[in-house]
């Protein structure tokens, strides 16, 4: 295992980030630290040059950070400095200044590193075959269109939301570099990255009373986008005015920034919004991790339970087998159930991080793994879907129901959905249960529906002709299984016998 602090210098803000790393795997951003600089509002104030004061402030933000990770355990330092800093006439000058005192190497990324990493950090948690990356930063906007994992096309716009000056002439610049964008799919959606996106995210679900607080995925439109817009521009405050936990930026830089998105989308007539809360730190943690593989992940959501079992010390087998067991079941049920295959993934959230919270309280861990999964970092799934799995893997029966919890969703939920929570708890119970020695003794289910019964069978070594094996090898599993068979009678209204 390996610790790396990612450093990033930029022209708005400094940041650091801890990060731990099994090669060829897995990561975990375990720590992340921010602080506003402002060296592009300093830039345009002095000439195009970091004077001294400014520069002296940037290498004490960066001694501390260094202090930080390596009482972090840091064993290697990943330093790099955003392209907008090559606008300064003295960047030389600045990088190796802070090189020679901070004894660590700082690298001035081109335009198109800066475009990677930025598409590896969304490609790899936001399970969109294709879009247009919006990232509106304090000097420029970047557009990255993508389509089946691929980037086809990049352009960058010199006007971001700190050297805005009118829509005329961020339309005009737009213009003369946007013409690769023309031709793009009008059904794709914009993944927007960055605090433009994340702060309009938050003003949204705030208005709105959204039940679920999560940036990343969050999905909108450009009809809405604009309302929020108008909202701020309606405010009687000051442009410098900062909105408490929305921006850490005022709110003249949030309305600038939405200005220029909403410019981009009215060019490349498209309306659908999803949010990307992670920017190039993510990307470059990703390409540190897998080193000379640069492909994205093959499955984002299994990426991130995968990702979670590691970083949380579970056992990863025993989580695939009872994954196992319960699409088993599913599969064998699906006449009762007759759910679509696209459940399978609030199944797999379930199952495989079924005892997520046993870290906190080995005995009662359901409502705790409910939070868990809510607050861990879950990708290729939408926001609904996070929160039906939380209470798939919390209800291991209708007593340990949260009906006060499951009220604070009624927006985003209806009783066909916990119909389906219900199903699909059950099913995860009894494979739960049929785990229980965690001795994997069950190697098959077989399902027949007969009129008003089901029959489960399963399937051990015994029923190989092997009369050295314990005939009575799951009687334990049977045993408990059949504690659930009056839940089961419930949701199904069939009567179930266990062999």
């Amino acid at each position: 295992m390996l610790k790396v602090a990612i450093m990033e210098l930029g022209t708005n803000q400094i940041k650091l980030s801890i990060v731990r790393i099994e090669e060829s795997k897995y990561f975990e951003v375990e720590k992340e630290y921010a602080e506003n600089v402002a060296i592009e509002q300093h830039l345009q104030a002095n000439a195009e040059l970091i004077k001294t004061v400014k520069i002296k402030e940037c290498i004490n933000i960066l001694h501390m950070y260094k202090e930080i990770a390596i009482a972090n355990g840091v064993s290697k330092f990943h330093c790099v400095a955003s392209a907008n800093v090559k606008a300064a006439k003295n960047y030389v000058s600045f990088l190796e200044e802070i090189n020679s005192d901070l004894d660590l190497e700082f690298k001035l990324l081109t335009e198109e590193e800066e475009v990677n990493a930025l598409y590896t950090a969304v490609v790899n948690t936001i399970d969109v075959a294709k879009g247009l990356i919006v990232a509106v930063s304090t000097s420029s906007t970047r557009l990255v269109y993508y389509c089946r994992r691929v980037v086809l096309n990049s352009v960058t716009v010199p006007m971001g939301a700190a050297n805005f000056t009118t829509l005329d002439e961020f339309n005009e610049l737009l213009k003369n570099v946007g013409e690769p964008l023309q031709q793009i799919d009008p059904e794709i959606p914009v993944i927007g990255s960055s605090e433009i996106f994340t702060g309009f995210a938050r003003l949204a679900r705030k208005k709105a009373k959204y039940p679920f607080d999560v940036d990343h995925n969050y999905n909108s439109d450009k009809e809405h986008f604009n309302e929020i817009l108008k909202f701020l521009q309606g405010l009687d405050v000051e442009r410098g005015a900062k909105l408490k936990g929305i921006t850490a930026n005022g709110i003249g830089y949030l309305m600038n920034g939405m200005s220029i998105a909403l410019a981009v989308m009215d060019y490349v007539k498209l309306n659908k919004i999803i949010i990307n809360r992670y920017g190039r730190n993510v990307g470059m943690a990703h390409r540190l991790t897998m080193q000379e593989d640069e492909r994205p992940v093959n499955d984002v959501c299994a990426n991130s339970i995968e990702t979670l079992i590691w970083a949380n010390g579970l056992d990863l087998e025993n989580a695939k087998y009872q994954y196992f067991l319960a699409s088993t079941l599913y599969s064998q049920l699906k006449v009762l159930h007759k759910l679509p295959r696209v459940y399978t993934r609030i199944l797999k959230v379930a199952t495989l991080l079924f005892n997520f919270g046993a870290n906190i309280n080995k005995q009662n861990f359901g409502k705790i793994t409910y939070y868990a999964i809510l607050n861990a970092n879950l990708y290729g799934l939408s926001h609904k879907e996070i929160v039906m799995a939380a209470f798939v893997a919390s209800c291991r029966n209708w007593d340990d129901f949260m009906l006060a919890e499951w009220v604070k969703y009624k927006d985003l939920m209806d009783e066909e959905d916990l119909m389906i929570v219900r199903k699909l708890a059950i099913i995860e119970s009894m494979a739960c249960t049929i785990n229980l020695r965690n001795q994997k003794v069950v190697k098959d289910i077989s399902c027949d529906v007969l009129g008003d019964s089901v029959i489960i069978k399963l399937v051990t070594d015994t029923d190989m002709k092997n009369v050295k094996v314990d005939v009575d090898a799951a009687k334990t599993e049977i045993f408990q299984l059949q504690k659930l068979s009056k839940e089961f009678t419930r949701i199904y209204n069939k009567n179930v016998e266990i062999l």
